[in-house]
C-alpha cells in the first residue's frame, strides 16, 4: 500500500523542500512545476556560461579514466523565484556496478583533495585571506578587534562595509583559480601522505560514537607509526578518551596527480540539464565539498594581493561571499567599496548594490550612480544573520532572517515513537546548546544588558521548539497528564544555559548574572509563549508565575531591573513572524 500511495503522489505530483519552509514538504502538479523548472532552466542558462556537449564529447566523458560525475541540476522554491542546485553524485555508465566503483573512486579522490587543501589552509593561515568559516571564526577575530579598539583612548568612529557577491561560485575565471591553487600544493614539488582512521568514543547511555577522519602531513612531519600518530593527536588536544582504529594510509600522493584531477573536475566537470549535458566554461562546479573551498582560497588571493592593508586598524570578514569590513578610516571604507562595485574581473568578482549597506553617508559622484543603503552612524548594522552595535561592537542575535514566515515543527523533528518525551528533551537541550555560542554570551565582548537580551531571546526561541514538540507528541501524551516533567524540562533549560554561560565566562558571572536570572528570563519567555495557548497549558502557567515571582524577591533590583529592559516587547517584535 505504501509503494502504491507514493508511485500515484509521484505520477501527479512533483515533491519538493523549499528554501523558507525547512523540512516541510511542498506538493506541485506536474504540469505547474514543468513550467516553472523552464523558467528556472532558461534563467540559469542565462546567468552561467555553458557549452553544449555534442554525443561524441559526453560518450568520450563516459569513457575517461578517472571517471567523474555528471551532476543533475534541480531547483528548490525561494520566497521570489527558484534556487538551483546542483547535485554532484551521478555517475553515468552502463552497469550499476561500475557506476558505484566509479562514484566510490571520484568520492575518495575528492575528500584526499579537500584534506590535502586543508592542511595546507593549516599551515599557512593566510591563504584565506579575510575568509571565515563559521560562528567560532567570526568571534575569534571579532573578539580580538573588539579588544584592540577597546584598547584606544578615546574610542574612534567605525565606519562599516558589508558587500555580497553576486554569482561567486559561476564567476571565478577557472584560469585564475588553478593559478591560485598551483601556487598552495606546487605541483612539481609536494609529495603528501594521507592517513585515514576512525574515531569512537563512549556517547550518553551506553551509545558508541563513530566518526571518520583523515590527517595529511608531508615526508617532513610524517608520523610513520600509529603510536607516534596517537601521541600527536593527544598532544594537539585532538584526541582523548576514545579509541583509533587506522583504516587506510597513503604516503606518496603527488601534488601533481591532486593538480590534474583538480584540473579535470574544475574543466571538465558535466552538468545535465533535462536530456541535454553541458560543460561549465567559467567558475566552480558546485555541489562538492570542495567548491566553498576554493571560492575561500581564490578570494583569499585577491584580498591578500588588492587590500593588504585593510586589516591594519580595522577587521575585514568574509562569510564566503559575504564581506564586512570595519575600519576607522573613511577614506579606506569608501576605496574599498568603490573598488568592490566597479567589479574586480580578474577574481570575477562583482557585488550587488542593492544588497549592499553603509553606516556612512556616500555623495553622488563617490560610486557612479549605485545606491547602497545608508543606515545612520549608530546603529545595529546587519551582516549574516548578525547584528552588529556600530559603536559598542557588541553582537545580538536576530532570528527574523532564519524563521520569518517559517513553520518551527518543519524545523524540528525528534522520534515520536518510544519515550517521545525523553527524546523531546533530549532534542530541545541538543538544539539548546548549538544556540548559545560564545559570540553572544562572551561579557568582555558584549555588555551584561546585551547578554541578557541575547539569553532572553534564545529562551523565547526555545519556548516556541518546546510548544511544536508538545504538538507533536503522540495523541495520549498530554501536557496535563504528566506536568512535572514538562516543568523539570523548563527549569533544566535554564539550569543548561546557564551553566554553558558560565563556562564561557569563569570567573565573571555569579555577581552579575546569577543562576536566578537565568531563570527569570526563562520563566518569562515561556510564559510569554504558552500564554498563547492557555488551553493546552493551563496547568504549567500558576507553577511558572508562582516560581518567578518568588524569583523576583531574590533578585537584587538592579538586576531586575536590566532583566524587565532585555524582555522589553518591543526587542522581541521579529518573533510575531514564527509560525508554530
Amino acid at each position: 500500500m505504501d509503494t502504491y500511495v507514493v508511485e500515484l503522489l509521484r505520477s501527479f505530483f512533483y515533491v519538493t523542500e523549499t528554501t523558507f519552509q525547512k523540512n516541510r514538504l511542498f506538493f506541485y502538479r506536474r504540469s505547474v512545476w514543468s513550467k516553472l523548472q523552464s523558467i528556472g532552466v532558461r534563467q540559469h542558462l542565462q546567468r552561467v556560461q555553458l557549452r553544449e556537449l555534442s554525443e561524441a564529447e559526453v560518450r568520450q566523458h563516459q569513457e575517461a579514466r578517472p571517471a567523474l560525475p555528471t551532476s543533475r541540476l534541480r531547483f528548490i522554491p525561494k520566497p521570489r523565484g527558484l534556487r538551483p542546485i546542483v547535485n554532484m553524485d551521478y555517475i553515468v555508465g552502463p552497469r550499476a556496478f561500475c557506476r558505484e566503483k566509479k562514484a566510490q573512486h571520484f568520492t575518495l579522490r575528492v575528500k584526499t583533495l579537500f584534506s590535502v587543501l586543508n592542511y595546507e589552509r593549516a599551515q599557512r593561515p593566510g591563504l584565506m585571506g579575510a575568509s571565515v568559516l563559521g560562528l567560532d571564526d567570526i568571534y575569534t577575530a571579532w573578539r580580538a578587534f573588539v579588544q584592540r579598539v577597546r584598547a584606544q583612548s578615546p574610542a574612534p568612529r567605525l565606519y562599516f562595509v558589508k558587500a555580497d557577491v553576486t554569482g561567486a561560485y559561476d564567476a571565478i575565471p577557472q584560469d585564475r583559480l588553478m593559478e591560485v591553487v598551483a601556487g598552495i600544493i606546487r605541483p612539481l614539488k609536494n609529495t603528501y601522505c594521507v592517513r585515514r582512521y576512525a574515531v569512537v568514543r563512549r556517547a550518553a547511555r551506553g551509545r558508541v560514537h563513530k566518526s571518520f577522519r583523515s590527517h595529511v602531513s608531508t615526508l617532513s612531519d610524517l608520523k610513520p607509526y600509529m603510536r607516534q600518530f596517537v601521541e600527536h593527536l593527544q598532544d594537539t588536544n585532538a584526541l582523548k578518551d576514545a579509541i583509533v582504529i587506522e583504516q587506510s594510509s597513503s604516503l606518496n600522493e603527488a601534488s601533481s596527480g591532486l593538480f590534474d584531477f583538480l584540473l579535470r573536475f574544475v574543466r571538465s566537470s558535466v552538468l545535465r540539464i533535462g536530456c541535454r549535458c553541458y560543460v561549465q566554461c567559467q567558475g566552480i562546479p558546485q555541489g562538492s565539498i570542495l567548491s566553498p573551498l576554493l571560492c575561500s582560497l581564490c578570494y583569499g588571493d585577491m584580498e591578500n594581493k588588492l587590500f593588504p592593508g585593510v586589516q591594519q586598524d580595522g577587521v575585514l570578514l568574509r562569510l564566503v561571499d559575504d564581506f564586512l569590513l570595519v575600519t576607522p578610516h573613511l577614506a579606506q571604507a569608501k576605496a574599498f567599496l568603490s573598488t568592490l562595485i566597479q567589479g574586480i574581473p580578474e577574481y570575477g568578482c562583482v557585488i550587488n548594490p542593492r544588497k549592499t549597506v553603509v553606516n556612512f553617508p556616500l555623495e553622488g559622484g563617490d560610486l557612479d550612480g549605485a545606491a547602497p543603503l545608508q543606515l545612520p552612524a549608530h546603529c545595529l548594522f546587519p551582516w549574516c544573520g548578525l547584528l552588529l552595535d556600530t559603536q559598542t561592537l557588541e553582537m545580538v542575535c536576530v532570528y527574523a532572517g532564519i524563521y520569518a514566515r517559517t513553520s518551527i515543527r518543519a524545523s524540528l523533528t525528534f522520534h515520536r515513537g518510544f519515550n517521545a518525551g525523553r527524546n523531546m528533551r533530549r532534542k530541545l537541550l541538543a538544539v539548546l546548546r548549538l544556540k548559545c555560542h560564545s559570540l553572544f554570551l562572551d561579557l568582555q565582548v558584549n555588555s551584561l544588558q546585551t547578554v541578557c537580551i541575547n539569553v532572553y531571546k534564545i529562551f523565547l526561541l526555545q519556548a516556541y521548539r518546546f510548544h511544536a514538540c508538545v504538538l507533536q507528541l503522540p495523541f495520549n501524551q498530554h501536557v496535563r497528564r504528566n506536568p512535572s516533567f514538562f516543568l523539570r524540562l523548563i527549569s533544566d533549560t535554564a539550569a543548561r544555559c546557564y551553566s554553558i554561560l558560565r563556562a564561557k565566562n569563569p570567573g565573571s558571572t555569579s555577581g552579575p548574572f546569577p543562576s536566578e536570572a537565568a531563570r527569570w528570563l526563562c520563566y518569562h519567555a515561556f510564559l510569554l509563549k504558552l500564554a498563547c495557548h492557555r488551553a493546552t497549558y493551563k496547568c504549567l502557567l500558576v507553577p511558572l508565575r508562582t516560581a518567578q515571582t518568588q524569583l523576583c524577591h531574590k533578585l537584587p533590583k538592579a538586576t531586575l531591573a536590566v532583566l524587565e529592559a532585555a524582555a522589553d516587547p518591543a526587542l522581541t517584535t521579529d518573533f510575531k513572524t514564527i509560525l508554530d
